[in-house]
């Protein structure tokens, strides 16, 4: 239900004015009608001075729509009625406001999938494709379901690869504060003392003394360099273009690349396992799975692979010639294509692939905190042994 407020003249023509909860705004009308109420205006006052918990939508809250839609409409809710339902609740400002322009546009006799496309674009691409997919075939509840399931996985992918960076971040984070920390306050008292004696001192303790005579002397300079830096690196990460570059780059990384790459085969397959189970065509599964893929390399392959499917060669030869796909998702899709069991080979080809990108998230976090801890400490050791050789060069001055 909707809450409207309302103006209007009563039978002795008396002014009314107040709030009333109907599905529409007919229905407002029609409810005062009976109440002998004549309203001139009607509005819409849903969330109107209501208190939100945070303004920014999380991947986390759409993920929660999705799955209480699809719950809703499992349970034989209306379309319309759930959207009034979730409404009613919606702890977060911008979700609430898109779901608001999602019902209007159900309302004026539109489709959920255009909707969400419109209304709703930080959801992945295959999940209107799939709702659209849910329309056609009368089964929208279980697709959104599935689109659930995989943004679930999604989101726990994302979220393994953060917790196997975190605490390596953290490291690092330190080690640059503790080595600005040296250049500022203890490299420049050793260059105090060694005035008079650069000339004879190793060049690397030069450089470093240099670095510490610089930073000391231009204190507000750096550190307001660092900010500058901190917000352009923050803003250049939010453009597309830098985001689709540094992904194009993690994709080529060892470990990291390895687990992407596996992540992404994961995504594939299971989208294009539920499209087919779902009774979508070959080609209309593919195409709606090239969406969900991460690496640039990688969806212009399948999209060369569906281009070739449709011109009658067979799947897993077409995958074999235009993308990087192991021997063993290859034999799987043969043997499902062969047996007409595609679509429960894909899902199986997802399971190893989700399985594959688990294990290399722990291999991940197992090299990532020494390698950090490495790092850091030898940009330690080197300002340490430096200043080792400037004070031995010193005393060796002396002495002579």
């Amino acid at each position: 239900m909707a809450s409207f407020a309302y103006k209007g003249l009563k039978k002795d023509g008396a002014p009314v004015e107040g709030r009333i909860s109907a599905t529409d705004q007919p229905g407002a009308i029609s409810q005062l009608r009976a109440q002998g109420i004549l309203a001139y205006e009607v509005r819409a006052v849903d969330g109107e001075g209501r208190r939100f918990d945070r303004r920014r939508a999380r991947p986390k809250d759409r993920h929660r729509f999705i799955r209480q839609l699809a719950t809703l409409l499992r349970a034989g809710s209306p379309l319309l009625a759930s959207f009034d339902s979730l409404l009613e609740e919606e702890p977060c400002r911008e979700l609430n406001e898109q779901m608001r322009a999602i019902r209007s546009d159900l309302r004026g006799g539109g489709r959920l999938s255009q909707a969400l496309t419109r209304h709703m674009p930080e959801l992945p691409d295959y999940a209107p494709r799939l709702v659209e997919l849910g329309e056609a075939t009368g089964s929208l509840d279980a697709r959104l379901n599935e689109v659930a399931a995989q943004m679930e996985r999604d989101l726990a992918s994302v979220e393994e690869v953060r917790n196997a960076l975190a605490y390596p971040a953290f490291l690092a984070v330190a080690g640059v504060g503790a080595v600005i920390f040296i250049f500022m306050f203890v490299v420049p008292r050793f260059s105090a003392l060694m005035d008079n004696a650069q000339a004879e001192i190793p060049a690397i303790s030069r450089i470093v003394l240099g670095i510490g005579q610089f930073f000391n002397a231009n204190m507000p300079l750096v550190l307001g360099g660092a900010v500058v830096l901190i917000i352009l690196a923050v803003q250049v990460w939010r453009t597309p273009a830098m985001r689709r570059a540094a992904t194009a780059i993690a994709f080529r990384t060892p470990v990291l690349g390895r687990f992407l790459e596996a992540s992404d085969t994961a995504r594939w397959a299971r989208v294009t396992g539920t499209a087919l189970s779902a009774g979508a065509g070959l080609i209309d599964a593919l195409a709606l799975a090239e969406r969900g893929v991460l690496s640039p390399r990688r969806r212009e392959g399948l999209e060369q692979v569906r281009r070739a499917v449709r011109s009658g060669e067979m799947l897993e030869v077409a995958l074999r010639a235009h993308t990087t796909t192991d021997a063993m998702t290859l034999n799987l899709v043969r043997t499902g294509r062969l047996s007409g069991a595609l679509a429960e080979m894909l899902i199986f080809v997802a399971e190893a692939g989700e399985q594959d990108a688990r294990n290399l998230a722990k291999r991940l976090t197992s090299m990532a905190e020494p390698l950090a801890i490495a790092f850091i400490a030898s940009i330690i050791g080197l300002i340490v042994i430096s200043l080792v050789l400037a004070m031995s060069s010193l005393y060796s001055f002396d002495i002579t």
